[in-house]
Formats: structure tokens, sequence, C-alpha cells
């Protein structure tokens, strides 16, 4: 588990707004046949540019975004009109209690203190809220995976580690009732030229590569190939889902 520095991904917020591709329709289909509905209020806990929220909104929810980075934010305002964003971090948020249906996290709890956040969102879930998180990544045997691995390896790194390579073991001891892990995979067509913007968007090869970030991006486009020629991405999408106790 990790602890980004409030502003860390401040230099990056452009990048995820033109690279990020957000999850599969049938995530959300999933997460709104668990009990998630049109009309409930939810917050966004690491919401970025609010690839997420804008989702949620869509399908009918009263969202509201949460994000340490100012820069991610102003993204996500722009994305998403209607929702309301506040600038906050994930183990304090600034709502009452039980002032939410459901929270939702994607591909950003790695970064908190997960036991903090975790209790979090179940004070300002509502008993028998919803509280949704989840994270995706290449499976293992993807061929631009991969590709990826050797260009580590051409410039003598090892590629980061997979976001649970611990496991979520904070969601193991979670006090939610109804647990549920959803496994929905998705494959993605992807220009070369998009991925390599993508992977530009990703702390994580920033902070393992630093300087020789760019030799990385070298030995990747070689491996690669043309930035026009197109990727067929096999990715998993890990769905953690439980429920806020109902008070006896």
């Amino acid at each position: 588990m990790q602890h980004a520095p409030v502003g860390s991904f401040d230099e990056l917020a452009d990048a995820y707004d033109r690279y990020r591709i957000g999850y599969a329709p049938e995530l959300y289909d999933a997460l709104f046949a668990y009990g998630l509905d049109a009309g409930q209020r939810v917050v966004d806990v690491g919401c970025g540019t609010g690839l997420v929220t804008a989702e949620l909104a869509r399908r009918g929810c009263s969202v509201t975004g949460v994000d340490c980075s100012e820069a991610m934010l102003a993204h996500a305002r722009e994305r998403v009109r209607p929702a309301s964003f506040s600038n906050a971090r994930a183990e304090c948020l600034p709502f009452g209690s039980a002032s939410f249906d459901a929270a939702t996290s994607a591909q950003a709890f790695h970064w908190f203190d997960q036991p903090q956040a975790l209790v979090e969102c179940a004070r300002v879930v509502r008993p028998g809220g919803i509280v949704a998180i989840w994270w995706k990544g290449l499976m293992r045997g993807d061929a631009t995976r991969l590709l990826r691995e050797q260009a580590a390896h051409a410039v003598g790194q090892q590629p980061p580690a997979d976001i649970l390579a611990n496991d979520f073991d904070a969601y193991d001891g979670a006090p939610f009732v109804d647990k549920h892990l959803r496994i929905v995979p998705w494959i993605v067509h992807m220009p070369v030229g998009e991925f390599l913007g993508y992977e530009r968007s990703r702390a994580m090869a920033r902070d393992t590569y630093g300087e020789r970030l760019e030799d990385y991006f070298t030995a990747l486009r070689e491996r690669l190939g043309p930035a026009e020629g197109d990727l067929a991405l096999s990715y998993v999408q890990l769905l953690y889902l439980g429920r806020v106790p109902t008070v006896a």
C-alpha cells in the first residue's frame, strides 16, 4: 500500500483527462444490479478527472466527487457540470454521517490508508447503503503487458507491481455485510499512440522509472510499433462490493 502526497497527481491531470478510458459498461451494470439506483446520493472517492462521476451522473445518480488534487478536480468540474466536488482526502471526508446512499472508489484505493478510508466510507454512507471499490489491470499473459514488462527490463528496471499484489486485505476486515467480489473481463481496442499516452498518466510508471522514464518510453515504443497500430488490451476488473450494516 502506498500513500501519495497531496499534489503529486497535479502534473498528471492533463494526461489523465486526455487518455484515461474508464471502465466497462458491464461493471456499472453489476453495480446497479447489486442495488445502486438512479436518484441515489453517491460520493465518488478519489474521483480524479471525473470518469466514474460522469457515468454515475449519466445513469441518474446525484454525485459528489472527492479528490486531493485540485488539478484533477478542475477537469472533473468541466466534465461533469451537474456534480459537486470537494478537495479532500479519503481518510477525512468532509461530510456528516449517513450523508450518502453509496460510496464508490475506482483505481484509487491503493493510494489511501485503506483501513481508515474504509471507516470513512462506512461513516458517510447510511446503514444499508453500498460501498463499491474497484480496479482494472491488464491480465497476466496479455501481449501488451508482456511488451511493457520487456521494456522495463530493457532499461534495467522491474515493472511496477500489480496494484493488488498483496490482495485487498483491508476489505476482508472491513465491517461490511453482503460482501461480494465481481470479476468483469473487458477487451479494449486502442491505438498504440493512445496507449502510450495512457502510460504517461500512470503515477506508478513515473515513480518506478524516475530518471529512466523517457528511456522506458523509447523502449516501449520500439516494441509496440507505429502509433497508428491497433492494440487489443485484455483487462480484468475487480469490483468489491459491500453494505454498511443496518442498526439492530
